[in-house]
């Protein structure tokens, strides 16, 4: 009997301890962020101090009562202006285009930190939950217009986060209690952005095959 309790315990600790995502992060894609998200900081002149890397969810642990997971990502980039892929999307996206498309939405986030009294210290709280997540959802909304802006001065393609979205976001029944809109919101926010401001990229779109941009464009 003891045996098997102790054969029971050794298996829950084996089980805790496994890294909650297969994906292995290898040198080459750490150079790979670290190149794209310079590249987005020089293009566009950006000239705030922002670092990269990526995250493993289970740090979000560190917010066990958040409504939303990623608002650990959130507060560390308010706090160290560290701009991070999480490991179980960064398998997701298939081109440059589209890991630029994820860091640029958030470097927008990391120079929006920058802003405000202290240091930018007191613009986390209007990028919390419910009832200050009036404010996070105008907020994101202008960092996903602000990446497009990121994207197309960078010489990257900003219908890219158009497919990363369509890949990464859920959609979710509600947001009232939520600091983001619905994903549908935003990429459509995105993409009346780029029909606007820069309609060639939708003229010769390069993800007209993609499914993640059909799925998209066949409710248009």
């Amino acid at each position: 009997m003891k045996k098997k309790i102790i054969l029971c315990i050794a298996a829950a600790l084996l089980i805790s301890t496994t890294p909650a995502f297969s994906y292995l992060i290898e040198k080459e894609d750490v150079h790979r962020i670290e190149n794209i998200g310079m590249n987005l900081l020089v293009k566009n002149n950006i000239n705030k101090r922002i670092t990269f890397g990526f995250t493993d969810l289970k740090d979000f642990s560190a917010f066990p009562s958040s409504i939303e997971p990623d608002i650990y990502k959130d507060y560390n980039l308010h706090n160290n202006r560290e701009v991070t892929i999480p490991i179980n999307i960064y398998p997701k996206l298939t081109s440059d285009d589209e890991v630029a498309a994820i860091m640029a939405h958030e470097i927008a986030q990391g120079i929006h930190s920058y802003k405000g009294i202290m240091n930018g210290q007191i613009m986390i709280s209007k990028n919390g939950t419910f009832p200050l997540n009036y404010w996070a959802k105008k907020n994101e909304l202008q960092f996903d217009r602000d990446a497009v802006d990121y994207l197309a001065g960078a010489g990257y393609n900003p219908v890219a986060l158009i497919t990363a979205y369509s890949k990464t976001l859920p959609e979710v029944r509600g947001t009232f209690f939520l600091r983001h809109n619905k994903a549908a919101k935003r990429i459509n926010n995105i993409y009346n952005y780029i029909r606007i401001n820069y309609p060639n990229y939708l003229e010769n779109n390069k993800f007209t095959n993609s499914v993640y941009y059909k799925r998209y464009a066949s409710n248009l």
